[in-house]
């Protein structure tokens, strides 16, 4: 877990999923089974390649756990708790936020859900507790920002559908966002002819999404409704 993270990074959890703060002693072996069973959940992520938990520590993990824009959590599936002392909840997948700035209040969230928990409970409860955490006010338990932000390639239609569904607001596309070395890819042929360059990293579009403190008190109830459609 991350102990440098501007705020306090608190267990997240309702009766069917919890966020627990990422231990890479226990989740790491984890989230390897996850990416080597199913690669393409990086199809639309420009992913380091990672082979071992060594790897994944040292190209992915400490730089988070380093940073204090970002948290990182795993995903647990309550309801594949059978109950029993040698058992734990089901791993689903991994949520984050990045880019997080307590000066101007807002933060990205960030979600990958393994396909066998796919079109389940488990991205809508964890995407909620994640707003719920973000958006409400102190008072209430909350950071009381005033934006998160939903970013993702513009060609991934599940994960637009998804922020869609749990209520941000669709802002635009912002046009050669950023470099994708890996995963489905705009060509630089054109670029590197124009430039005279070899070996440009190819590049993506980016789908925005956002939702915002003033639209919370509104946006919160359709968020608990989508939490607890079974």
């Amino acid at each position: 877990m991350s102990n440098v993270f501007h705020y306090e990074q608190r267990k997240l959890q309702n009766d069917l999923v919890i966020l627990e703060p990422f231990n890479p002693d226990i989740h790491t072996s984890q989230f390897l089974s996850i990416i080597k069973t199913n690669p393409d959940v990086f199809k639309y992520i420009s992913f380091p390649n990672i082979e071992t938990e060594e790897d994944f520590k040292t190209s992915f993990y400490d730089g988070i756990a380093n940073s204090p824009d970002e948290c990182f959590y795993a995903i647990l599936d309550k309801t594949k708790d059978t109950g029993t002392e040698d058992t734990a909840p089901g791993y689903a997948g991994v949520a984050s936020l990045s880019a997080t700035n307590p000066k101007n209040a807002t933060t990205e969230l960030g979600i990958i859900v393994s396909p066998d928990f796919q079109r389940t409970h488990v991205a809508s409860n964890a995407i909620g507790l994640m707003l719920l955490w973000t958006l409400d006010p102190p008072s209430a338990g909350g950071l009381g920002l005033r934006r998160v932000a939903w970013t993702t390639h513009a060609g991934n239609n599940a994960s637009r559908r998804i922020a869609t569904r749990m209520g941000f607001e669709f802002e635009g596309i912002a046009r050669w966002e950023r470099v994708c070395a890996k995963g489905v890819a705009l060509p630089v042929d054109a670029l590197e002819k124009r430039n005279g360059t070899k070996g440009e990293a190819s590049g993506r579009h980016t789908a925005i999404f956002s939702m915002v403190w003033d639209e919370w008190d509104i946006k919160r109830p359709l968020v608990v409704a989508r939490m607890e459609k079974r």
